[in-house]
Order: C-alpha cells, then sequence, then structure tokens
C-alpha cells in the first residue's frame, strides 16, 4: 500500500502543483487538462490498488494462537484493568470516524469519578465495542506468496470423474446436469428451538424437530422441479456473540446437508460472510458489527476501501468454523453414506461491486484471500462468485471503457493481473429483457471454457416477466447453473429483514411464486412445467449448443432432424440447442454416455426447440387456426420439398404462450440387442415428464388438446392404442423409411405407440387442472447402472409428496387440499405413508385413466379438515391481557454530548458542539432488537420557564412514539426508501438528501419536533394551587415531568453495493429540550459567555435513560421486540371479548393510545384431526386491522409485525400449517400466542376525547383476509 500511496504521489503532485500555478495563472485550458489529468491519476491509483497481489505485508491468516479471545463479555468488562476502566471521553475518542471525535477530550484514564452515574452503560459500551481486540497475526503468511488464479484452481483432473463441466453444463458422475435451484434460507424456517430454553429439548429432540421442518419445505422445492437448493450460511445465525458458535439443533449445518444427501438435492453452498442485501447486516453478526474499529468488507466509508487485519481475521474465524460443516458433503470426495451433495462453494456475494462511474470499489485481495482459505480447509469443490451484473457491468460505456484502459494498463505492468476463481457467477435482473447468448457471455466475460451461472434470476418486481419465463429464457439461452431468490416465501419471522423488506414485508410474498402457507400462483404451476420438462430431457438439454434454424449438417444412420422453421413467428422467437456429441468413456471436460443408437457409426443428437409465442393472439375455441403454427422439419440426408421442408407439423401453445419442443428422442437404447429403440423424430407436443418403466418402454404425460394441441412423428409404422390415431406415411426420399403420425384425441386419456419392436411409449393426456397439481420425482441418477432407479408422477391435489424409498415410492399429502383422488405414474405400487391415502382396486378406479398397470389411484379422505368454521371457534382458550410497566423496566442513565463537559468547556465550546446529541447509539451498546425505549424525567418550577411554548426535538432512527406523562404525542418516521436502482450515483445522492435512508449513507437530517406544552406539568406557589398546599418536594424540586419514546429500527443497514451503512445509528440520535433553562439558578447567567447560542445550555441538567435487550446475550439475537417484558409471567388479566361475527373466532380490542404498551395472550389448541406422516394442519391465520403497530409471538417465535399505513390496512399472519408446520411443539399441545399492540396517534385525532381509543380487530380464520 506504501508503494502504491509513493507512486501515486509521483504522478498526483507534480499534476498538483502545475494545477495551482494554472489557476493563478488563469489559464483556463490548461486548468481542464490538469483535473482531467488528475482525475486520470486517481483512477490509476484505485485500480492498482484493485488489482494489487501480496503489496499487504500484513495480512491476517488467523488469530494467534496465543491470544485466546473472551468469551465472557461480562467478566471482561469488570476486569480490574486499566483498559477495562476507560472513561467515557477515553471511548468517544476511540471512534475515529464519530463526528464528534475530533472534539473529544481525554481525560485520566486511571480516575473513574469523571464518568460517575455513567458507570453502567459505559462498561456494556465497552464490553460490544472491545476496543482491546485479541492480538492478531500480522505476519501475512497467506498472501506472503502471490495467491493466482492457478493457485486455487479446481484440480478436474483429479476430481473431473466426480464434477466437470465445460461451456455447455456441468457432468455430474458424468451425467449432464442443468443445476436447477432455488434459494432456501434454512435460518427462516421457524422453529420454537430456536427461541426456547433448551433446557427443554434435548440435542437429539432439537435435530429430530429441525429434520422434520427443513423436510417439509424441501419437499416443496422437489416438487415444484427443482433439483437444487441454493443455500445461505448466516453468520449472525449461527454466532450470536464474540467467540460462541452454534451449530447444534435447528442450527446442525451437517444434519442440514445429510438430508439433502438423502432427498437427493444438490447444493450451492453460499459461505459469506455477506450473503445478501435482503438480511439486516448483509448476515454478519451483530458482536462485530458493534466493534466499530474494525472496518466491515474493509470499507472506511462508502465506496473507499483500505485493508483492515482485524476485519480478515474475524473472516479466517468464520471460516474455520462453516468449513468444518461443509467439507464432508462435497460430491467431489462424497462421504461414508457413497454420496454428497456440494456442487459448488460460492464465496461472498456482490464483493466487486462498481461505483457509479465504472470503477471496481472492492480489493482483489478480498477475494484471493476468501479463496485461498477455502482451500487451506480442503474444499475442492469449484469455487464461484457472485460479483457482477449482467449485463450493465459489461455492456455499459462506463464498463466496457474500464475493460479496455485495464487491459492497456495490464498489458505495460502498471496494474496486477486479474484473478479468477473456478467459475464466474451473475446476478441477472430480467433475463427476458436481455436475451444474450450464454456462450457469447462467456467470451466477453471470461473467453474461456467455463459455464455461465446466474446465481441470483430475479423476475421484475412489477409487471414484466414470470419465473416461468425467466427460467425458459435462461435455458434456451444456454444457462448451466441458476438460482432464483424469492421463489419460495417462507416466514420472514424475527429481525432478519433489512429495512426495506420490514418496512414493505408484502413485498416478499408479492414477488414469491408460492406463498408463506404453501398456496401455488399460476406463474409457479407454469414454472414448475417448465423445470419438469428439463428435468425429462436433461441428456439432451443440458449439453447443447445454439444452432440457427437453418438446417445443419448432420451424417446419420437413422433419419434424424437437421433443420427447423416455424411460420406467424418473427425473428428471435425460436431458439434451438442441438445436443453436444460427447465421446464414450471421455474423461476430463467431457463425459461418457450410451450411445443412442445401435450403429456405433451414428450418433443421433437430440434437439430442444425454444418457441416464444407472445406475439400470437391466445388459443380459444373460435379462433384456433390463428393460433396455430407450422412446425416445418427438415431430415438429416434427406432432399427436401418446398422451401427446404422434409415434413411439417401442426401446433399450438399452451396457456402461458410458450413452449419447448423435443426432436430426435429414443426410447428404449438398454432394450435386448435384437430390438431397435423407438425414435421419437419430432414432436408438436410439449412433454411434460417421461417416467422410465423398464428398458423397453417410458410413459410421456402431455396436454389434451383443448388445452394444447400437436402430434407426434415417429420413425416405423408403429401400432397405437387407445386415445389416439395413427398414419402412417412415406417421406420423400428418406431412405424407404416409414413413418408414423400419432394425433391425439380430444380429452383426458391415455394412448400406447409401439414400435414393430416391441418398444412402448405411453402418452398420458392430461387436463389443465391435472397439470396444475403434476409432481414428478425424478431419482438421482446412478452412473454405474446407467439408471434413475424408480421414477414416479402423480397429479389430483396440491401437496403431494414423492420420495424413493428404495425400490418403491413412498406418497404422502403435505396439506389438505380438497381433492377426489390421486392418480399416480409408477412402475410399481407406491405406499401411502399417511393413513388419509387408500390405494383403489382396479375395480373402482375411473374409466379414464383405469386398466393400466403403470397407472394406481388413491381415494384421499380429509374428513373434517375442511370445516374452518367449527375447527377454529373451538379452538381458542384463555384470552388475556395486560400492560407494560415503565417502573419496573432496567433503565440505565445515558449521557449526551452535555454529560462530558464542565461549566467552562460549554462556555468555550457550545457553538461548535451539539450537546443533545447522546454518546452511544443503541448498536454501540447492543439494543440492536427491534425497539428501543428511553426515558427523561424533568422537575420545572415556572423559573425555569424561558417561552411560553416547551417543545422537544427527536431525531430518531426509524419510527418514535412519544408520551409526556401518560398523554400520547403520536409520532414520527424518518425512513427513506430509495427509488433509484442500488449502487448509482443517483441513489447516493438520493440517500445524502433524504434522512433514513434504507441503505447507503443517512444524513444527521430527520429531526422532528413535538409541542409538549399542554402535557407538561410546572409547579405553582402553594397560594396559587387551587386544591391546596403543593408538596414539599414539588416546591423544592419542581413538578415532576416523564416522557417516555419507544423507537422502533427497522434493522441495520446491508453493507452492500460498497456503502458502509451497517453502523448508520439506531434509536434516538439527539433530543433537545426548548422553553426551559434549569442551571438559572445554580449559575449567574454572566457565566453563558456565548449568548447567541444560550439554548444549547437546556440541555444540560435533563437525565436520560435508555432500556432495551442485548441481543449478544440472547442464543438467537433476532427473536427479540426489544421490550424487556416480552417474556413476562405476572400482570396477565382475563379479556372481555367482543365478538364480531359467527363463522369464525373474532374479537375487538380497544386500546387507549395513553396507556402504553397492551398484551394479549391466548392458547391455540390442537385441531381435532390431522393426517400425514406428521399431521396435515389446516393452516389458521391471525387477521390484525387497527391504526396500531402490533407483533405476533407464536410458542416464543417472534413471527410477524404489523405497522399502521396510511389506508389502515389489515395484515394477516400465518399462525399454523404451511410452511409453519414446524412451528409447533408437537402435533397434541397447544400453540401459545401472544401479541403486543400500541396506538400511533395521529396529531390531529388526539384532540378529541373518543380517539384515545384505538379499535383493533382480531379474528382467527382459515384463509387470509389481508
Amino acid at each position: 500500500m506504501a508503494g502504491i500511496i509513493l507512486e501515486s504521489a509521483i504522478v498526483l503532485v507534480p499534476l498538483g502543483c502545475a494545477a495551482v500555478y494554472i489557476i493563478v495563472s488563469s489559464n483556463k485550458l490548461l486548468f481542464i487538462f490538469s483535473v482531467c489529468a488528475i482525475t486520470v491519476g486517481l483512477a490509476i491509483m484505485r485500480l492498482r490498488y484493485h488489482y494489487s497481489s501480496g503489496a499487504h505485508g500484513n495480512l491476517v491468516v488467523r488469530i494467534k494462537e496465543s491470544a485466546q479471545p473472551s468469551t465472557d463479555a461480562a467478566t471482561a468488562a469488570a476486569d480490574d484493568t486499566p483498559s477495562a476502566k476507560k472513561t467515557l471521553a477515553q471511548d468517544q475518542a476511540q471512534k475515529k470516524n464519530s463526528p464528534t471525535a475530533g472534539e473529544t477530550q481525554v481525560h485520566d484514564s486511571d480516575s473513574d469519578s469523571e464518568v460517575g452515574e455513567f458507570d453502567e452503560i459505559v462498561q456494556d459500551a465497552h464490553r460490544h465495542c472491545d476496543i482491546d481486540d485479541e492480538v492478531v497475526d500480522g505476519s501475512g503468511a497467506l498472501l506472503s506468496q502471490a495467491v493466482t488464479t492457478d493457485s486455487t484452481k479446481y484440480d478436474i483432473g483429479l476430481y473431473g470423474s466426480a464434477l466437470s463441466y465445460d461451456h455447455r453444463c456441468f457432468y455430474i458422475n458424468g451425467r449432464p446436469t442443468w443445476v436447477l435451484a432455488a434459494d432456501f434460507d434454512y435460518w427462516r424456517v421457524v422453529l420454537p428451538a430456536d427461541c426456547a430454553d433448551k433446557q427443554q429439548l434435548s440435542a437429539s429432540e432439537r435435530v429430530d424437530q429441525a429434520k422434520k421442518a427443513w423436510r417439509r419445505v424441501l419437499q416443496q422445492y422437489k416438487a415444484v422441479g427443482f433439483n437444487a437448493v441454493r443455500i445461505r450460511f448466516h453468520w449472525g445465525f449461527h454466532s450470536p456473540s464474540k467467540g460462541k458458535y452454534d451449530f447444534t439443533g435447528t442450527r446442525d449445518v451437517h444434519q442440514l446437508l445429510t438430508l439433502c444427501e438423502e432427498m437427493g438435492i444438490l447444493v450451492i453452498a453460499c459461505l459469506g460472510p455477506f450473503i445478501g442485501d435482503d438480511v439486516q447486516g448483509g448476515g454478519y453478526p451483530f458482536w462485530l458489527i458493534q466493534r466499530d474499529h474494525i472496518r466491515l468488507r474493509h470499507l472506511v466509508r462508502s465506496g473507499v476501501k483500505v485493508w483492515d487485519d482485524r476485519f480478515a481475521a474475524a473472516e479466517a474465524e468464520w471460516y474455520d468454523h462453516i468449513i468444518s460443516m461443509i467439507v464432508s458433503h462435497e460430491v467431489v470426495t462424497k462421504n461414508v453414506r457413497g454420496r454428497g451433495c456440494v456442487v459448488l462453494v460460492q464465496l461472498e456475494n456482490k464483493l466487486e461491486a462498481r461505483g457509479p462511474l465504472g470503477l471496481p470499489l472492492a480489493l482483489q485481495d478480498e477475494t484471493r484471500l476468501l479463496a485461498r482459505m477455502a482451500r487451506e480447509r480442503v474444499i475442492r469443490t469449484p469455487l464461484v462468485t457472485n460479483n457482477h451484473q449482467w449485463p450493465a457491468d459489461f455492456s455499459s460505456f462506463a464498463a466496457k471503457t474500464w475493460a479496455r484502459v485495464e487491459k492497456k494498463l495490464q498489458s505495460y505492468r502498471i496494474i496486477g493481473s486479474v484473478y479468477r476463481t473456478d467459475l464466474a457467477g451473475f446476478t441477472v435482473h430480467d433475463i427476458t429483457s436481455t436475451p444474450v447468448e450464454i456462450d457469447s457471455m462467456a467470451r466477453i466475460t471470461r473467453g474461456d471454457n467455463t459455464p455461465m451461472l446466474a446465481l441470483e434470476l430475479y423476475k421484475p418486481t412489477e409487471g414484466g416477466s414470470s419465473f416461468s419465463e425467466q427460467i425458459e429464457a435462461a435455458l434456451s439461452q444456454g444457462l448451466s447453473a441458476l438460482s432464483l431468490p424469492g421463489f419460495f416465501s417462507l416466514a420472514n419471522w424475527g429481525n432478519f429483514a433489512s429495512p426495506s423488506l420490514t418496512v414493505f414485508p408484502e413485498t416478499s410474498n408479492t414477488y414469491a411464486a408460492v406463498s408463506e402457507d404453501g398456496a401455488l400462483s399460476t406463474d409457479a404451476r407454469a414454472a414448475r412445467l417448465v423445470l419438469h420438462i428439463a428435468r425429462a430431457f436433461e441428456l439432451q438439454g443440458a449439453a447443447s449448443d445454439f444452432v440457427s434454424s437453418r438446417p445443419w449438417i448432420m451424417r446419420t444412420a437413422l433419419p434424424a432432424v437437421r433443420g427447423i422453421s416455424f411460420n406467424k413467428l418473427p425473428p428471435g422467437a425460436v431458439r434451438v440447442r442441438r445436443q453436444w456429441e460427447y465421446a464414450e468413456g471421455a474423461s476430463g471436460n467431457s463425459t461418457a454416455a450410451e450411445s443412442p443408437g445401435k450403429s456405433e457409426t451414428s450418433r443421433q443428437l437430440g434437439i430442444m426447440t425454444y418457441v416464444n409465442g407472445s406475439s400470437l393472439p391466445t388459443l380459444t375455441a373460435t379462433n384456433p387456426e390463428d393460433s396455430e403454427l407450422a412446425f416445418m422439419f427438415t431430415l438429416a440426408d434427406a432432399p427436401t420439398l418446398n422451401k427446404g421442408t422434409s415434413f411439417a407439423l401442426t401446433g399450438t401453445l399452451g396457456p402461458r404462450k410458450r413452449g419447448i419442443f423435443v426432436s430426435n428422442i429414443f426410447v428404449g437404447t438398454e432394450a435386448a440387442a435384437d430390438s431397435d429403440p423407438l425414435l421419437l423424430v419430432a414432436a408438436s407436443k410439449e412433454i411434460y415428464a417421461r417416467i422410465v418403466l423398464d428398458q423397453r418402454s417410458e410413459v410421456w404425460v402431455c396436454a389434451e388438446e383443448s388445452m394444447q394441441s400437436g402430434q407426434l412423428f415417429f420413425h416405423e409404422e408403429c401400432r397405437v392404442s387407445g386415445h389416439a390415431e395413427v398414419e402412417v406415411v412415406d417421406v420423400e426420399h428418406a431412405k424407404g423409411q416409414k413413418f408414423s403420425f400419432v394425433i391425439p384425441k380430444s380429452g383426458p386419456g391415455v394412448a400406447t405407440v409401439t414400435s414393430p419392436s416391441g418398444v412402448s411409449v405411453h402418452i398420458v393426456l392430461l387436463t389443465q387442472q391435472a397439470l396444475d397439481t403434476l409432481v414428478v420425482d425424478y431419482c438421482s441418477y446412478d452412473h454405474s447402472t446407467k439408471a434413475s432407479g424408480t421414477q414416479t408422477a402423480a397429479w389430483g391435489a396440491d401437496g403431494i409428496v414423492l420420495q424413493s424409498a428404495g425400490d418403491h415410492t413412498e406418497i404422502a399429502l403435505s396439506c389438505s387440499s380438497a381433492c377426489q383422488g390421486i392418480s399416480v405414474i409408477s412402475p410399481r405400487q407406491p405406499q401411502a405413508s399417511a393413513g388419509a391415502l387408500t390405494v383403489l382396486p382396479a375395480a373402482e378406479t375411473d374409466a379414464v385413466y383405469g386398466g393400466h398397470p403403470f397407472l394406481w389411484q388413491f381415494a384421499v379422505n380429509l374428513s373434517g379438515q375442511n370445516d374452518s368454521s367449527t375447527s377454529v371457534i373451538s379452538s381458542v382458550n384463555g384470552f388475556e391481557k395486560r400492560t407494560t410497566n415503565w417502573e419496573t423496566l432496567p433503565w440505565k442513565l445515558l449521557p449526551t454530548m452535555a454529560d462530558l463537559e464542565t461549566m467552562d468547556e460549554i462556555n468555550l465550546m457550545s457553538w461548535q458542539r451539539d450537546l443533545g446529541m447522546f454518546a452511544y447509539n443503541a448498536i454501540d451498546i447492543g439494543f440492536n432488537a427491534s425497539h428501543v425505549l428511553y426515558r427523561c424525567q424533568v422537575r420545572l418550577k415556572p423559573q425555569h420557564i424561558t417561552s411560553p411554548k416547551l417543545l422537544l426535538q427527536i431525531n430518531a432512527r426509524h419510527r418514535c412514539t412519544v408520551w409526556v406523562n401518560g398523554v400520547s404525542m403520536s409520532g414520527h418516521e424518518t425512513f427513506h426508501e430509495q427509488n433509484s436502482p442500488r449502487g448509482t450515483f443517483s441513489a447516493w445522492k438520493e440517500a445524502l438528501k433524504n434522512p433514513g435512508a434504507s441503505c447507503g449513507p443517512d444524513r444527521w437530517g430527520g429531526t422532528h419536533t413535538y409541542d409538549v406544552t399542554s402535557a407538561m406539568r410546572i409547579s405553582q406557589p402553594p397560594n396559587a394551587t387551587s386544591g391546596g398546599s403543593a408538596s414539599t418536594e414539588e416546591e423544592e424540586e419542581g413538578a415532576l415531568n416523564e416522557v417516555m419514546i419507544a423507537v422502533e429500527s427497522y434493522g441495520l443497514g446491508t453493507q452492500s453495493d460498497g456503502l458502509n451503512d451497517a453502523r448508520v445509528p439506531r434509536g434516538i440520535i439527539a433530543a433537545y429540550w426548548h422553553g426551559f433553562n434549569l442551571i438559572g439558578e445554580d449559575h449567574d447567567d454572566s457565566e453563558i459567555h456565548d449568548h447567541s447560542h444560550d439554548h444549547r445550555t437546556e440541555q444540560l441538567r435533563t437525565k436520560w435513560e435508555i432500556c432495551g435487550v442485548d441481543v449478544t446475550l440472547l442464543p438467537n439475537s433476532y427473536n427479540s421486540s426489544g421490550f424487556p417484558d416480552e417474556k413476562a409471567t405476572s400482570g396477565w388479566a382475563a379479556a372481555v371479548e367482543y365478538p364480531l361475527v359467527q363463522d369464525g373466532w373474532s374479537t375487538r380490542v380497544k386500546v387507549n393510545v395513553d396507556a402504553g404498551v397492551h398484551w394479549l395472550r391466548w392458547q391455540l389448541l390442537p385441531p381435532t384431526e390431522q393426517s400425514g406422516e406428521d399431521g396435515v394442519v389446516e393452516p389458521v391465520f391471525l387477521n390484525i386491522s387497527g391504526r396500531v403497530t402490533a407483533y405476533v409471538w407464536v410458542n416464543g417465535v417472534l413471527l410477524a409485525k404489523h405497522r399502521v399505513g396510511e389506508a389502515n390496512l389489515a395484515s394477516a399472519v400465518l399462525l399454523r400449517g404451511g410452511a409453519l408446520a414446524g412451528i409447533r411443539a408437537s402435533a397434541n399441545t397447544e400453540d401459545n400466542v401472544v401479541v403486543m399492540l400500541y396506538g400511533w396517534a395521529e396529531h390531529s385525532d388526539i384532540t378529541a376525547e373518543n380517539s384515545r381509543l384505538i379499535s383493533v380487530d382480531i379474528s382467527l380464520t382459515n384463509k387470509s383476509n389481508s
């Protein structure tokens, strides 16, 4: 770093001197030239620092063994050492980045008398800040040698047989594979064991409870069609306090990955430490954020990074713990169970963000360090980053310009070489709006033979394309792996959410395709069909290259399609991908696969054609011709008919107005030597599922004709029976071969196509309703036997769960949706794991699908499950209420800047200093829960009053509610959600303009003024009172006024996009009194020399207290409202119920805004009937409406928050069922529900007498009312 500064100074100092000379001589042209030269010099310095490697001699490897971290913060704070006796002034001086740090005077470190009454809060602040942190090893051993791309490269030669890749796809155990994932945040799965006393459950019981809850959610992922999940490991969730890590029970990562292996789910392991901008603090633990001498992500301030040894040491500590849990579950090494699940390891997230001008904000040594640490901790899996956005970081003018500049500077060795991990992932927003061939992306970004990965693939938040369109477009463009954040709406419980999600919780629900209660949207059902097609033809589709729709050269022994074209479609609406011809028994980047044809000289290459028919009219009964497409195919080695067409098919697109069609597909490639496989030459019918029954037969699932019409074109003269017709035709000059047109009949049914050699395909035609519930289980492929085990498909109800268990499949229901019955396709009879499912005998099966040996039908018995009125009304017991007693809370005296100074210092410095600013904000002392409470007690006499109005000004983040002497003064909110895209210059400017920015810098503005004159009390002389003499205390001290303030924080900043916002203050930043002066009776006014600023002396002798919950002392740092009495067991009394409706339980609660904080609780008794392995439970929603702030707990879990809006909106909270099935302690116990309420009356309302009461309607229903 010193060398870079010296080199830059050599360039900048002469230029600076020249600029000064030019300014003096008023030469404008030379001045402009000098400014440009200085800018270029600064950019070069920045680039050199970004690309430097090994330039830091003090990079941190890990903590010295001799330096033992403190495990008992309380003991360290009480230790009788000079460091433990630091005064408040010393603590302020240590905060180098504080706005007042340069002005704070340092006093004698051994003197405690100068702190006095503030001892308790000072010790708390020191315990959290921990200025005397452990000594770290500055030897730089980890990067003493330059970490290059080759030094951390994946050893494909050693591990390629288990996992390899090229620009087309991944090859897992030799099989071409798409990694199709959605984000699975295990820490969002709600479990009572997260929050309850751990002594109540044994370690094994907590693990069992966690695995059951995880399995329920992961079964949904599999049912939709995903074969992988991206797991973001949350540092703060595992480390509630410094030096403490918890990987037991519900945090047992080893058990989670073992479960993924058992279920056949691949894992992209995102290690962090930063995991995303949707969680507060970016996933960093609170104890690390509180240590303001550590630069999080090496950020000194927004956009400026300087390497920090201590932060690197903390990262190494986290990697020590999390990697030890992951390393035994890698696919490349497998484990004792003979299988693994982790296919990729992601380092950090969005690390190398670029600034508004396109300059990189990160240090390449950050990625180098993390990669080296991962390799040294024996991670063998390919490493991947998610550092750039496509295409903004590559196609914008600034990006292209800097790319050229960087390349030129590297050629002259002015800056270092680029470091790359094995693979590069991207964040893609709406890939349908930026259709770019992924092969081209590889050439632009890396120029090598690596696959392209969209580790965060987003759909537009409003309008635009859907999830299904994003998946389809990504596959058609050649993406090898993708992950969809937000596809599943898991419980946004506790305080995990970022400020934006906390304020707008409905965003995650409206964005998600699968709601919190497990209900699938239309988009989710369409996405499921796309994923089913991808999984069914993964062998052909994954290992494919893009080709044009014109005929291409193909030599083959059998007739196969070599060209495809369509009518009525504009250019770009059709994308054709042809299977790559990989060799038998190849190694390295290629894979072995069976030969599809019997001739060793032939290679039949599968084709997938992606059609976007958004320009076509929707298919209706009145315009089938307008929606019908002509599929025109050209056969290999065959002279063509008119316009290059060998034959044509007709068909329509389904409701999603898109289609994926396959060609050159073989059935029965493992048949006997004397049997030829059945060849599907082409199809204009979408095939949604492909179930292998045995070596000579398969089952294909398609839509019936009214939903999506089309034909199938088979080679040879085939026999057709059942629900279809066949027409045998000749294709001119096609080597004398026969072909069969298979035309399905209208309506649902089953058709069977049989080749002359006896290989058959059973085509099952389903209705729209059946396809909406279609679930397919593709078992893990066993390369040694070239088989996929028992494959199963089922339809008929939402919540069907299929799980392969050896040579059979188990079927169950995860929710109690109404249905007539369930149909299952399986080579063997499935076993029902739920008592509600009963297999029907052949005589009782329906006529449409009955009579086939591979089709099984189950009756569903869910009696009583859908009677929502009776189940809910009878389930509530013990409705009670209480209010918070302010006096019993554990208050601590909180100093302001005025408390630090003597009278003389105020005389000299008051014009420079903000005396109303608090010395500590909530973050400094560990109060990082949702609420922080403040109290100010002031005694006033007539001689204190200096103005007819008494005003209280408060600068707080984010939502403030004020009570003065038991009277509500309403409240205010200081929060601003940016409209500009994150990371842009407009976003930075917008944040600086508006206080309370949701991300990025937060300016100090936002002070709100309360006129508290009417609520304040002032003592009167004895002869002036109407009710008798004033008390002696009031005569001597003045009338006591008590101000209570509850400040709700929406969460800490996320530290993303190069923004240093995780430590932006929370709680009250400053409080100012106006209208009285308390020092006048003890000091002559002549002592106040600066008369123009006399109002600042009003802050003196007004004592403030603070109260909250120190989250670092909790087993779960994210499960508290901040009210210390949230778990109080005393003070409860029976509440009066006011029934509102009869069909469902409901009540109206009257909340007095002057009475402070109200609490309600009741017991939700277990349902009378349930089914399934762990009990299928009908969802229960808590609906809240009213002008209040409400927090909801279930079994000790802070489940949800309701916040009053402009339109008095209602909130619906899922209490039971759906994704919250795991919140129940057991199936036969009641659920304990607690609700906290407090009113926030508007200024215009509090004058009316009846406005002191707010009506809050609370109801329990089986459906959301919001």
